[in-house]
This record gives structure tokens, sequence and C-alpha cells, in this order.
């Protein structure tokens, strides 16, 4: 009995240095599976170092597992930099981009193709293309493009109703990580510049209607002066009166096409003086009245007391009230026509403007007519065009002064009371307004 008593107690220490063994091993195993944790984590770094010392196996594993978080901290940074990049690039494009599956569902969409297309922002990551876009013509170019495996493009015109009116499309396959098929489409809004198009046609088209007319004139008259050598002498002279009027028609529309070229290209030169604009209009208005002579026709000008000065070009300004001028003088009644140009303090400006208004006892201008009447070539009705013929024009005068005024810092409108004569107004900014050098030379 003895001897088994004592070879128990020599067991012990064994036993107990097993134990002692046993629970060290596994601690260490524990914190190599929290390292580990930390490490699938991506918080290796926030783990205690040193923990293996004494035991060179495990020693190794932890060298091994810091390279291995350092590499991995590295990629992870490399990642962020370069989603950030791709973030702050789609973000700042103009052109809308967009990445859909095979099944087009969108995966990824920038700031500009939602502004595009007028969805909520991250509004169509998950949906469909032809839900989000609405296009059928989109949604067979994107297909098209993932079955041909070739870059598409085309300019669609969307549906009516929709923000955008033209966008091209350039659509190109692609395929994700996992060798799945999917399309990548960059969306651009041409909607302006289709818009800029159609005022050039039309621009060429009303160019070569108003060319057209005086050139067949001439050529027909020409015609018979050549082929009717004995013409009558009065035949003769009625025909070159007629080619004469015709000749200084061509000419002022030649110069009024070249005067709106230069402004709307702004390589017109300004001089710029700080005048009273009571006297100025005063003058002009008496010097344009010599060409109303033998017409019953009554011009007054109207003036507010002390008036500021305002800052302009004087032969720009006198070139806009002679254009307001010339078109309420076509327009009033062959008998008993009036027109008054007054002077104002614009109040809603504080009075930092002045207001010109030209104001005639015409027919009136259509409301139809009055958001129209600034743009080139726009005559209005046939309404407002009197007995005798004398208001044909280019239809270019007051374009020309929109933009000169525009050049000034001003403002233009128009207004016919009542359907009853015609308002058309014009403000001018004061010589001691600090902001009108700016405004003018922007």
């Amino acid at each position: 009995m003895m001897g088994i008593t004592l070879c128990f107690l020599s067991v012990l220490p064994v036993l107990a240095g097993w134990r002692w063994h046993y629970v060290v091993h596994k601690r260490r195993w524990k914190r190599v599976e929290d390292a580990l944790d930390r490490l699938g984590e991506g918080n290796f770094s926030e783990a205690p170092k040193g923990f293996f010392s004494g035991n060179a196996d495990l020693e190794s594993v932890e060298f091994r597992m810091e390279r291995l978080a350092g590499l991995q901290a590295s990629m992870r940074q490399r990642l962020e930099y370069e989603e950030f990049s791709l973030r702050t690039v789609l973000s700042s494009m103009d052109d809308g981009v967009l990445v859909a599956d095979d099944l087009q569902k969108i995966r990824l969409a920038n700031p500009a193709f939602e502004r595009i297309f007028g969805v909520e922002s991250g509004g169509c990551i998950g949906r469909s293309v032809l839900e989000v876009i609405g296009e059928p013509e989109i949604y067979r170019l994107l297909q098209e493009a993932m079955k041909v495996g070739a870059a598409e493009q085309r300019q669609v015109e969307m549906v009516p109703g929709k923000k955008v009116r033209h966008v091209m499309v350039h659509a190109v396959s692609m395929s994700d990580l996992k060798g799945r098929p999917g399309v990548i489409a960059v969306f651009r809004d041409m909607s302006r510049l289709q818009e800029l198009e159609n005022v050039r046609r039309e621009f060429v088209a009303n160019v070569s209607h108003e060319l057209r007319t005086p050139l067949a004139i001439f050529q027909g008259y020409v015609e018979n002066l050549l082929e009717m050598p004995d013409l009558p002498t009065s035949d003769r002279e009625e025909i070159l009166k007629i080619l004469s009027k015709h000749s200084q028609r061509l000419n002022a529309l030649v110069e009024d096409l070249l005067v709106l070229a230069r402004l709307e290209a702004r390589r017109e030169d300004f001089e710029w003086k700080s005048l009273p604009l009571d006297a100025f209009v005063r003058e002009v208005v008496r010097d344009w009245r010599v060409r109303c002579q033998g017409q019953d026709l009554v011009v007054e000008v109207e003036c507010e007391a002390e008036l500021p000065s305002v800052r302009m070009d004087p032969l720009r300004i006198e070139q806009v009230l002679h254009n307001l001028l010339e078109n309420a003088r076509k327009h009033v009644p062959l008998s008993g026509g009036r027109v008054t140009v007054s002077l104002r303090s614009d109040e809603q400006s504080a009075g930092q403007h002045v207001v010109v208004c030209v104001e005639d006892n015409g027919v009136g201008i259509p409301l139809m007519d009055l958001p129209h009447i600034f743009e080139r070539f726009y005559r209005g009705t046939k309404s407002r065009t009197r007995k005798d013929g004398s208001a044909h024009s280019s239809g270019l005068g007051l374009s020309i002064v929109k933009h000169i005024v525009a050049h000034h810092g001003g403002k233009v409108g128009a207004s016919s009371p009542s359907g009853s004569g015609a308002r058309v107004w014009f403000s001018l900014p004061t010589a001691d307004l600090s902001s009108s050098a700016q405004i003018a030379e922007s």
C-alpha cells in the first residue's frame, strides 16, 4: 500500500507539468485564434505583440502574421484610394455613366446620369434600365452591345415628357470578376447642341429667304432692262427707283447681320462715357424727327426730374433708340400717329437703373408674339403691318437692341396694354453703380 502511494506521489509532478503545458498551449492557440480573427477583420495591428515569445515556431508564425497584416493594410489603403479616385472622377463628369448586368439591372450610376434622367441620388441602383430610363431604344442598344461584344454608339431622341430630349449613348460590353456579362454605357446630353443646330439651320434659312427676295427682284428688273433697251425713260426711272429701294433694303440687312454677329461674338468695341440720359435722348429724338417729315406723327419726350447719369456707349444707345423709334413709326396709324419716349428711375432696382420706354398708339402686339419679339427674324403677325407696306423689316432690329443693352448690363422688355399700342423698354445702370463696369465688361 505504501508503495502504491509513493508511486502516485511520484506521478503527480508529471501530471501537474502536463496540465500546466496543456493550459499554456491552449492559451497560446487561443491567442493565435484571436490574432487570426483580428487579421480577418483588418485589426491585427491592435493585437498584443510578443505573446509567442519563448517558442521559436510560434514566433515565426507571429512574424508571418504581422507581415500578412501589413500587406493587408497596404492593399486596403490602395483599394480605398482607388475607390475614392473612381468616385471623384465619376462625380466630376458631365457625362452620365451606367454599369448594368446581363439582366439589365443597374449596378452603378454616377450623379450626372441621375441628373440627366431625373433620378434621385442612389435611387436607380438595383432597378432595371428600362424602368429608370423609360426608353426602349436605349434598352435595345445595351442588349446589342452585350450580344455583339463590341462598342455601339447612337444618338437617341427621348420620348416626350423627359427632361432631356437628345442623348448620345456609347455602350461597351464587359464582364465582372466572375465572368458574367454586363455593359457599361456613357450618356451625353446633346439637347443644347441640338437646339443650337436647329437655331443655326433656322438662321441660315431665314437669311437665305431674306436675301433671295431682293436678289430675285434685282434679277427680274435687270433682265427687263437688258431685253428692252428701248424702254421709255419714265419706265426706266421707275425700275431704277425700285432697284435702289431694294438695294438699300439688302444693304440694311447685311449691315444688321454683321452688327448682330459682332455683338454675339463680343467682338464689338464699346467706348464708355458717363452722360445725362435725358439730354442725350432729347437730342436723338430731335435728330430722328427729321426722318418723319411729311408724316402725320407726333413724337414726345417725357422725363422725370433729376435723373442720374448713366454709363453707356453713346453710339450704341443711339442705335438702340433709332431701332425702337423706327419700329414704333412703322406700326402707328397713317393718320394721328403718336410715339412717346419716357424716362424714369427704376424703383425695383432702388434707383440704380434708369428705364427708357418707347410707346406707340398702333394696333399693339398680340400676346402670342410678345415672348418672341426679341428673337432674330421674328416679325409677328400681319395684324401689326401697316397698309402701305412700310412696316417691312429684317426682323433683326429688336434682337440687336437686346444684345446692346445686355452689353451695358441692362434688360429689355415689352408689353401691349389691353392689346392697344405697344411699349418696348430697356434699362441702363447708373454711372455710380459700382458693379456696372464689371457687368458691362464681363
